[in-house]
């Protein structure tokens, strides 16, 4: 009889401990298909501040479904995406409409009143066209740009404000946030004195964005486009002698100085000889960047003493070194060539050619000024 009594006991732990195992995974399985609640309590908004009364969501051409629902779970709005995604194979089939969208944290239940939207709900929700708005824009982005104009030609053309662009690049906790998925974005960006910390980082291409869209959507396009080239290049970053900063940094100064894919490498190779030697790096850009001259401006002010003298942390003629960060956003070419810059002929300066085109260099100062007198001045028109 004790024996029979200790199976009896031993077989109805078992099932406890199978009913458990059982309850549990209900209770996880039920818990993973449901809405976060700083999604429900409204405190996922496009400006950080809540409570608001809808959550802006983009769903990407082409990202009809996983991408999407890993993309809800990453912005706060589902617990496990993945779970959603079987839930949704099985059970409901929902395929989402590309668009920008506003879903509702609370809907009518029928009587007047609101109540919490449901899971299903939010999914019925991103799957019918009617609640999208997918007219989008085509816009440019030239390399030796500054970021404040590709602000400004997004305020022109999207929903999203220059001025509310500008903040947004410029605000730490942001940057933080997307440090973990952007390896080439590090603490060297919030030195002292960077006057817009995503300047140089933004790659210049051409892009398709919705019209109603979102700081975060924009940026994470532009930093899509820089991780390509990060990736492609990471051996060539990781074997440099310039940190990540530093390669952008230098990068951003070639494009300003010339981009030209012939010359590029030889003019970062004169900053890197001036580096190496107890010289100032002497970069005009610098100075016309120091003091917000736009591209145009700075070339019609050309080496002035009454800016290119003046103290700033950015102005490269009176101080030592790199300035604090890039002073425009770089293409590949000139990024390579930051990664690869040509000391080989010893090159101490270099002056457009004006005359053929390109770029002449010198080893000397009495070399430069005559490629000054016979290649820039003589054929300046």
């Amino acid at each position: 009889m004790k024996k029979r009594n200790k199976v009896l006991i031993a077989i109805f732990a078992v099932l406890l401990i199978i009913a458990s195992l059982i309850l549990g995974i209900i209770f996880y399985v039920r818990s993973s298909l449901k809405l976060s609640d700083r999604f429900l309590s409204g405190q996922i908004c496009a400006d950080g501040n809540g409570p608001c009364e809808t959550t802006a969501f983009i769903v990407d051409e082409g990202a009809y479904g996983k991408s999407t629902l890993d993309k809800l779970e990453s912005e706060g709005i589902l617990k496990n995406a993945d779970m959603v995604y079987y839930y949704n194979r099985i059970f409901t089939g929902y395929s989402f409409a590309a668009g920008y969208f506003e879903i509702p944290h609370a809907v009518d239940d029928g009587y007047g009143t609101l109540r919490p939207i449901t899971l299903d709900e939010v999914l019925a929700f991103l799957a019918d066209p009617a609640n999208a708005h997918q007219d989008t824009v085509t816009l440019s982005f030239d390399e030796g740009d500054f970021i404040r104009s590709y602000a400004k030609k997004l305020g022109e053309y999207t929903t999203v404000s220059e001025e509310e662009l500008l903040a947004y690049w410029n605000d730490e906790s942001v940057i933080r946030s997307y440090m973990s998925e952007y390896p080439f974005l590090t603490e060297d960006i919030f030195g002292e004195n960077v006057k817009y910390y995503l300047e140089g980082y933004l790659f210049p291409d051409t892009y398709e964005f919705f019209e109603f869209t979102n700081c975060d959507e924009i940026t994470r396009r532009f930093l899509d486009r820089t991780l390509d080239v990060y990736n492609r290049h990471i051996d060539e970053f990781n074997a440099s002698e310039f940190s990540i900063h530093e390669v952008f940094t230098l990068a951003s100064i070639v494009q300003w100085e010339s981009g030209d894919p012939e010359d590029s490498k030889k003019i970062a190779g004169v900053f890197v000889t001036r580096l190496n030697a107890p010289e100032i790096l002497g970069s005009t850009v610098t100075a016309c960047y120091a003091f917000d001259l736009s591209k145009d401006e700075c070339y019609e002010v050309g080496d002035t003493l009454d800016y290119t003298w003046r103290p700033d942390p950015y102005n490269t003629y009176t101080v030592q070194g790199f300035p604090p960060g890039p002073v425009c956003c770089p293409n590949e070419t000139v990024i390579v060539a930051a990664l690869h810059p040509d000391t080989s002929e010893g090159y101490f300066f270099f002056s457009a050619n004006m005359c053929d085109g390109g770029t002449v260099f010198a080893r000397t100062e009495a070399e430069h000024e005559y490629n000054i007198q016979h290649y820039y001045l003589a054929c300046d028109y």
